[in-house]
């Protein structure tokens, strides 16, 4: 790992300790009630990276922004933007939840890939299936679902729709999108997750077991419950400022 990657880690940890929630953007332009709850679909992610909450600008170092996207996404410009994007949007990780949803949910041994393309086939379902095995307890202990009888209906698509909220707020702050379409895609996935949750809750409990099935019980995952929790309850909090519907 370079020296400059170290220093931008570093910053990013000192940053996570400020505990900073729900941060405002003072001079932010001042948006319609459905772009406010639009925004927020990625309010999750901007409490992990502490990002505002109140506008389509994420932070002030749009350096870090970029490195953050070129680290965790390969995101270095407009076409690798665009792909990105585009892939959160009409595939995600929501397409592997789908194909090994018979495996997780029943008895069956053979996993759904009649959805997937052929470049998605290669990818190790089987590995999926073990981070929610090992994730289960969890999500069981932490309240987010009664049992393993809720992946048989349970969507979660909102792990793909609140990571291109986010994505999409950075990539206009990296200047390799513009504002008009990153309002697009941003209105696309708050339309997307309407069709799907009657409410921030439900909105929650899909990003989170989608979360778990992409990385397992890691150390992040209880952080990211603890995140949902504050944004369902805490009266500050953008998603009880602006309901799902």
């Amino acid at each position: 790992m370079d020296i400059t990657r170290l220093l931008n880690n570093a910053k990013r940890i000192i940053k996570t300790f400020q505990n900073i929630e729900y941060a405002c953007n003072e001079n932010a332009p001042v948006l319609s009630r459905d772009q406010y709850a639009a925004i927020n679909v990625g309010a999750i992610n901007a409490e992990q990276n502490q990002y505002y909450c109140n506008c389509l600008e994420t932070e002030p170092d749009k350096t870090d922004v970029a490195n953050r996207l070129s680290d965790y996404y390969g995101i270095v410009d407009r076409d690798s933007a665009l792909a990105t994007l585009d892939w959160l949007l009409y595939r995600g990780h929501h397409v592997y939840f789908e194909a090994i949803r018979p495996v997780i949910c029943t008895s069956c041994a053979e996993f759904n890939v009649d959805a997937l393309l052929e470049e998605e086939k290669d990818r190790s379902l089987m590995e999926y299936v073990n981070n929610i095995k090992e994730s289960l307890e969890t999500l069981v202990d932490e309240h987010v679902i009664p049992g393993a009888s809720e992946f048989k209906t349970i969507a979660v698509d909102a792990w793909d729709l609140g990571r291109l909220v986010m994505v999409t707020r950075c990539c206009y702050d990296s200047q390799y999108i513009e504002e008009k379409e990153a309002w697009q895609y941003i209105m696309a996935s708050y339309e997307k997750s309407r069709e799907l949750y009657n409410n921030w809750g439900e909105f929650a409990k899909g990003y989170i077991v989608g979360r778990a099935m992409w990385n397992g019980n890691d150390f992040a995952l209880n952080g990211i419950i603890g995140i949902a929790n504050g944004l369902l309850k805490d009266e500050n909090s953008p998603w009880i400022k602006y309901p799902l519907h």
